[in-house]
């Protein structure tokens, strides 16, 4: 279920006027996008404005709103590894897989471990193989 966004007031930083972003026109509109995604692989979008004041007539910038894109459309990596653990019989090579996944194998070890540590999946890393349980 998706959160309810809660709008903000914008507020005129000479007079102290305060209005929400629809109740007064625009000057100018532009968007922005964040630096980094969500754990989902969600950008945020925000849109970005300028008004003027309607008691002193001062050009303040503020947020009109913000929403997230579709996300990324093809599974990650942890989602890749945890999916060919499981799939496996017993026994997957750590370097094959670490080729298949395009990581390093010490960056899939410390995945691995900590999967086990968040009880993901189950099972032992030896002699450069990772074993179920």
């Amino acid at each position: 279920m998706a959160k309810k966004s809660r709008v903000k007031k914008i507020v005129c930083k000479k007079c102290g006027e305060s209005w929400l972003p629809q109740d007064v026109p625009t000057n100018k509109e532009w968007t922005k996008m964040a630096p980094m995604p969500d754990s989902e692989g969600r950008v945020t979008i925000m849109m970005m404005a300028t008004w003027s004041c309607p008691s002193c007539g001062k050009s303040v910038m503020g947020l009109k709103g913000k929403h997230k894109d579709e996300g990324a459309s093809s599974p990650s990596k942890k989602e890749l590894l945890i999916e060919q653990i499981e799939k496996a019989d017993k026994k997957i090579s750590l370097k094959e897989l670490a080729t298949e996944l395009s990581l390093s194998e010490d960056n899939l070890e410390k995945a691995i471990n900590a999967f086990k540590k968040q009880k993901v999946i189950s099972g032992k890393i030896e002699d450069g193989f990772f074993v179920k349980e």
